[in-house]
């Protein structure tokens, strides 16, 4: 029979007791009576029921994370997935991830956390079967777990973990614990089905934008256009005159309108005529900021240097090799800003009310967000509760906190729950952007067409060692010298999927095909070369040569263009297929990716990461630029800022490898830097066109429909 509590009326209704699911207020009567939860291994909670529920640190935005996770725990636990539910654990350092932060982000959740995981399943396992054995006398190693169920096969006896859970709570956990080995996995490196699905089919998911609270009211938000400006003043008046208005809130760089429904406050906010203080960069615009980045290309630059290496060697090095070359290869590649621009715009649920503050949050960084709101309000960290919830699209955004305290001041004015909602402008023209960059590629070429040298001037918006995607590759390219300098009037930047590395792999595997043209050489043949002594990058590489048909003829006017990556503890390919018609209308019919993450725990989420991935990064690379003029953004919704079209999207096939010995990796951030030049090197294959500018529309392509 089924529960009389919708999940949704639940999630609105559970949270201040700490033993509610997911997110919400106040755990109903009929659920509050529940025996006391017990905490095993830090990371296992398990009620009389029997069922545990399993604590993630990971926000979940779509990429499977916290299945992935579950997977990992529930595995080592010897849980059948069916008996499976998750729970986020505390905002507190002893549930820190690897970027030592509770935050999701940088392909860290899985990588990070499988070890600790395992560990945590394996100890929580002995501790049951621990008490177990000491509840029926008989030697530990009789006592066998499955199923959530320790057996005691030569009496019979059985318990679910629920019987045991407090005693096993109350004993010391063992100083070491023996972790399954792989041919005993039975979760991990299956594709079980994802837990956030169905939820999500049925409506029952809670995205920031859904939550509500009793008494709540709605905030919309106009703020300074131009970047580092304030608000100068503004006469409320007008908005205090519209129906279901309650409150004008004036931020130091925005105005707010409070109202019992968003769209009245909405309306009543266009209303106003506030006054704008424009700040110091109000002169900023995207020509200059092409023109000294471009600059900046001739400049010596910081260099970054390997653990172990020596800048004055190094320098000195890429010196020797020009010096042997007799040409050198030169080439200059340029990558916009860009916005995040995910499908949930950005927004927040606050009540600030007896030095307290509680926050309903679709967020990527809790631990910060707890800090930054704690501050902001004056408050001890102790005294502010995040709840996260579902997430429409994160990419790095919402490791910014602006939204959060946004609405943790305004609900202090309001002193009633307030949910700010931004509207789509206000996300593409104020948030947190991808650096734009312009790369110097050189290359020195002896008379024989070996490689002497390579040097890299990168100049990016973003100084802090702006060269993810071209240091650490595995390509054997002898005397190579990277080095950048940056230049920024005052916009704010942010991590955008894959970082640096989003833009840098676009100009370096650009200029490896082109360094293979110049040699004469087949592009995968160079970069086969390159790879001679890097086995296991040379693996993806061929994996994703052979999934594509490389040598395989194509219909006269088609190319395949190929990248690679190493990045975030993984290793991918990516070959493009596509055609360029007489109307200068790209087609970008197929994608082909491999990839080597080292252990796969759920192949089923590692294909949707690849194919969302090079979607995500099609539409950057296709059409993806926020231009700057008057210190402001000049895009505003979807119509100025698109994204890629269904009928627009290629047929996108993924190969994946494993390499058990090694460490595991991420794998949200490598699907997305091969795509750009992937498809621009098949552009030169197809047409013979160059693509050196990003993106491919400010070279006169319009993109146009995919599989075909």
């Amino acid at each position: 029979m089924r529960d009389s509590v919708t999940r949704r009326a639940f999630l609105q209704a559970t949270g201040a007791t700490g033993a509610a699911l997911w997110i919400g207020i106040r755990v109903p009567a009929a659920l509050a009576d529940n025996a006391t939860p017990h905490l095993l291994a830090g990371w296992i909670r398990i009620d009389r029921d029997g069922r545990p529920t399993l604590l993630m640190n990971a926000t979940e935005m779509g990429q499977g994370s916290q299945s992935a996770l579950a997977q990992i725990v529930a595995d080592e636990l010897e849980l059948d997935w069916s008996q499976v539910r998750v729970d986020f654990a505390p905002v507190e350092r002893a549930y820190y991830g690897m970027w030592e932060t509770y935050q999701t982000g940088g392909s860290g959740s899985v990588r990070g956390m499988f070890e600790p995981l395992r560990t945590a399943g394996a100890t929580a396992r002995e501790l049951l079967r621990t008490a177990a054995a000491i509840q029926w006398r008989v030697p530990v190693d009789e006592c066998v777990a499955r199923y959530g169920t320790i057996r005691h096969p030569a009496s019979g006896r059985t318990a679910a973990y629920g019987e045991l859970a407090a005693d096993a709570s109350q004993l010391s956990p063992p100083a070491n614990v023996t972790l399954k080995p792989r041919e005993r996995w039975q979760l991990i490196g299956k594709s079980m089905r994802r837990l956030d699905l169905q939820r999500k089919v049925d409506g029952g998911a809670v995205f920031g934008i859904d939550v509500h609270q009793p008494g709540m009211l709605y905030a919309a938000i106009a703020q300074c256009p131009t970047f580092g400006g304030s608000l100068g003043s503004v006469d409320p008046a007008p908005a205090l005159k519209a129906a279901n208005v309650r409150r004008v809130v004036q931020l130091p760089t925005a105005v707010v309108v409070v109202a019992s429904d968003f769209w009245s406050a909405h309306k009543a906010l266009g209303a106003l005529r506030p006054v704008w203080n424009n700040g110091p960069n109000a002169a900023a615009n995207s020509a200059e900021i092409s023109r000294r980045l471009r600059d900046l290309t001739t400049a010596d630059g910081t260099a970054w240097v390997d653990e172990g290496r020596n800048e004055a060697t190094l320098r000195a090095d890429c010196e020797t090799g020009f010096a042997r070359a007799s040409r050198v290869v030169e080439r200059t590649y340029e990558a916009p800003l860009l916005s995040h621009s995910p499908m949930e715009p950005m927004n927040g649920t606050a009540l600030v009310r007896d030095r307290r503050a509680e926050l309903w949050l679709p967020t990527q960084v809790q631990s910060e967000m707890k800090t930054t709101v704690a501050k902001t309000l004056g408050l001890p960290e102790s005294a502010v509760t995040i709840h996260t919830t579902e997430v429409g699209g994160g990419f790095g955004r919402r490791l910014k906190t602006d939204y959060g305290v946004q609405a943790a001041l305004i609900a202090r004015e309001v002193g009633v729950p307030v949910k700010l909602l931004w509207t789509r402008e206000e996300d593409t023209q104020h948030g947190f952007y991808r650096p734009a960059a312009i790369t110097r590629l050189r290359a020195g070429v002896d008379s024989s067409g070996a490689i002497t040298a390579v040097r890299a001037q990168i100049g990016c918006m973003d100084s802090d060692t702006p060269v993810g995607g071209m240091a650490g590759q595995p390509y054997a390219l002898p005397n190579m010298l990277i080095t950048y300098a940056g230049w920024n009037p005052g916009v704010p930047l942010g991590a955008w999927r894959s970082v640096d590395a989003s833009q840098n792999l676009f100009f370096f595997e650009s200029f490896i095909d082109e360094l293979a043209y110049e040699l004469r050489e087949d592009p995968l043949a160079l970069r086969r070369r390159l790879l001679a002594a890097s086995p296991r990058a040379l693996r993806v590489l061929d994996a994703a040569a052979e999934l594509a048909k490389w040598h395989d003829p194509l219909p006269k006017g088609r190319g395949r263009g190929i990248a690679f990556l190493q990045g975030y503890g993984s290793l991918s390919a990516q070959v493009a297929e596509v055609s360029v018609d007489a109307n200068q209308a790209l087609h970008v019919h197929r994608v082909s990716c491999a990839v080597d993450c080292g252990t796969a725990v759920n192949p089923d989420t590692i294909r949707a990461q690849f194919e969302g991935g090079v979607v995500f990064g099609l539409s950057a690379a296709a059409f993806g630029a926020i231009t700057i003029d008057d210190g402001r953004v000049q895009q505003a919704n979807f119509d100025s800022y698109p994204l890629v079209r269904m009928q627009q999207c290629p047929q996108v096939t993924v190969t994946i490898l494993e390499s058990p010995a090694e460490k595991i990796g991420g794998i949200g951030e490598p699907p997305v830097p091969p795509v750009a030049p992937a498809i621009a090197n098949a552009i030169f294959a197809a047409s013979g066109k160059r693509i050196r500018r990003l993106p491919f529309s400010s070279e006169g392509l319009q993109l146009g429909r995919g599989m075909a």
